[in-house]
């Protein structure tokens, strides 16, 4: 098991629900099958007006993974 990092790239002010639906989403995309402790780590502004780099950790299983 290992922690890893993931970063989005959302609407600034986006809820924090519906940020991490999205997390969800994109750890679906990726192929992670299980994964544990997803959890906002940081929200920061881009050089992109109205735009927030939303970023994530979670715990996930290597074996998991497609």
């Amino acid at each position: 098991m290992g922690i890893e990092r993931m970063s989005l790239e959302l609407p600034a002010g986006a809820a924090r629900d519906d940020a991490e639906k999205r997390a969800v989403a994109q750890l679906r995309a990726q192929g992670v099958r299980a994964w544990s402790d997803l959890s906002l780590q940081t929200i920061l502004t881009t050089d992109s007006p109205g735009i927030s780099r939303y970023t994530f950790t979670y715990w996930v299983d290597e074996n998991d993974r497609h």
